[in-house]
């Protein structure tokens, strides 16, 4: 029996197990899935991000400082930080190049200071200094990376962080605790400034360095995905792909979409690997990647759908039917002298009276897949058949027939309560071209073959899917529709931080 599994929701499993090339700003390559990730998504995680690059710097060790800078000893000591990081950004400066920052940046750094001169007398002060930001002014913070995911290789690395301000941002505050307060700080205070800036630079690249593994580690090349046949083979994911930021965007950060291969490679039980004969060649518009409200967009393209089939049904064949294969039922049966062959073939049956038929079928040629607004189309399934009649010596040919088998196909999400996903699809119209191509018996019939292909389809399951999201995170506002060579499927995710209700199961009709 044929399973043939089309599971274009699978990807939603793990949203980030993505295998990225190199980064590409505004130019997307051909592929079989594109997922995308909300600007206002991305504005919600940047402000994650945020709080944790500003408890990381809150938290960094400001140690006790002293010296003698020209003739003046000083100690510096208790410092004390006050920081607000805003105005999250990143850019695309290069294939491969990220920078990521805030563009504000307000803090306030406090420590106690004593302070000696010795010329004719030994003159010292104590008090507090307190440098801070400006009202008005800028100061921002950017951190550059360099993004690579390939085949081999995962890496996310922040090169160097600068805090570029304009003369004036900072602002010195000395209060003297003594009675006389004379001694001149002013470039011991800018010293130690100019060494806490280059320490909050060193602290965020370190911060993200250090999250960074936790990141490379989601992102595969490829990943299995849950297709169970009688063969044993498995099944996986090409995720190879780029990063690409919206052409366009109203908000900033803006969208980010990954653009990935989406080709599915056989893995035989011997260990080795196959993968798609087919190669991805359409493009989706920029507009229907980047012009959805939801946290995200799953958009597939036909490509995705023929690698699958590709992928499901040629390690099945070359296949062989056996009369006991079909069921009682069915209207026609795999005997010369049944109803069908005695129609379509008089010559078999008078020749070869009331004995089994077998049917050879070789390995099909894949069909081309288009999509429109109301259904998924299949266009040039191809496949050679030989049927032998069954005799008691051996089995011997008797003719062949060529299908050419056009269909299309419908599909139906579903969300079952807030965590599963399912696929229904459902066989819409088959159109078959049926050719004898070759016969020991006369004459055929091959008009009389579409209802063979009725037989055929009876056994060609495309079964309900179930696939759940993980476990930590909920789905919601899921809405899905074809359109102009794609399908679509738009959702927000969330994380299960706190208790949500289940819905109702709700089916989402692919329209």
């Amino acid at each position: 029996m044929i399973k043939i599994n089309l599971i274009i929701i699978l990807i939603i499993s793990n949203l980030f197990e993505i295998a990225i090339s190199s980064p590409v700003d505004g130019n997307y390559p051909a592929g079989g899935l594109y997922f995308g990730v909300s600007s206002n998504f991305l504005l919600s995680e940047s402000e994650k991000f945020t709080q944790y690059i500003q408890n990381e710097l809150l938290s960094m060790e400001l140690p006790d400082q002293s010296g003698d800078s020209d003739g003046v000893q000083y100690s510096f000591t208790y410092f004390k930080l006050a920081l607000n990081l805003q105005d999250f950004f990143y850019a695309q400066l290069g294939p491969g190049i990220f920078q990521m920052g805030w563009d504000t940046i307000t803090f306030n750094l406090q420590w106690d200071y004593e302070i000696c001169v010795k010329k004719v007398v030994k003159l010292c002060e104590s008090g507090t200094i307190t440098v801070y930001t400006a009202s008005g002014q800028s100061v921002s913070l950017g951190t550059n990376l360099d993004v690579l995911f390939n085949t081999s290789n995962a890496k996310i690395e922040a090169t160097t962080t600068v805090m570029p301000f304009e003369e004036g941002a900072l602002v010195a505050s000395v209060h003297c605790t003594d009675s006389v307060c004379l001694i001149p700080i002013n470039d011991i205070v800018s010293e130690v400034s100019s060494q806490f800036v280059s320490q909050v630079n060193s602290a965020v690249t370190k911060a993200i360095n250090d999250k960074a593994p936790s990141i490379e580690q989601m992102f595969t090349p490829t990943k299995q995905i849950p297709i169970t046949m009688d063969s044993g083979n498995q099944y996986w994911i090409d995720l190879e792909g780029c990063l690409v930021e919206a052409n366009y965007s109203s908000n900033s950060p803006s969208t980010i979409t990954a653009a990935i291969n989406g080709g599915i490679i056989l893995e035989n039980t011997d260990g080795s690997y196959i993968y798609p004969t087919q190669t991805p060649s359409y493009i989706p518009y920029d507009s229907q990647m980047e012009s959805f409200t939801s946290d995200y967009c799953v958009t597939i393209t036909g490509y995705f759908i023929e690698s699958l089939l590709d992928a499901v049904l040629v390690p099945e064949f070359p296949m062989t039917i056996e009369p006991s294969q079909i069921p009682q039922s069915s209207p026609i049966q795999l005997n010369t002298s049944s109803d069908f062959f005695s129609g379509i073939a008089p010559n078999l049956t008078s020749t070869y009276p009331n004995v089994g038929i077998q049917v050879n079928l070789m390995s099909p040629i894949i069909p081309k897949v288009t999509i429109n607004s109301s259904a998924i189309i299949l266009t040039g399934f191809e496949i050679s058949s030989t049927f032998l009649v069954l005799t008691d010596d051996n089995a011997i040919p008797v003719f062949n027939v060529l299908f050419i088998i056009d269909a299309e196909i419908s599909s139906i999400v579903y969300t079952d309560g807030i965590s599963v996903f399912s696929l229904n699809s459902t066989l819409i119209s088959v159109t078959p071209n049926v050719t004898i191509t070759d016969s020991t018996v006369g004459s055929i019939d091959a008009s009389g073959f579409a209802q063979l292909i009725e037989m055929i389809q009876s056994i060609i399951k495309i079964p309900s899917i179930t696939y759940p999201v993980p476990s930590k995170y909920s789905i919601t506002n899921v809405k899905s529709q074809l359109g102009d060579q794609i399908i679509q499927l738009t959702f927000d995710l969330v994380e299960n931080t706190s208790k949500i209700s289940k819905n109702l199961k709700k089916s989402v009709k692919l329209n």
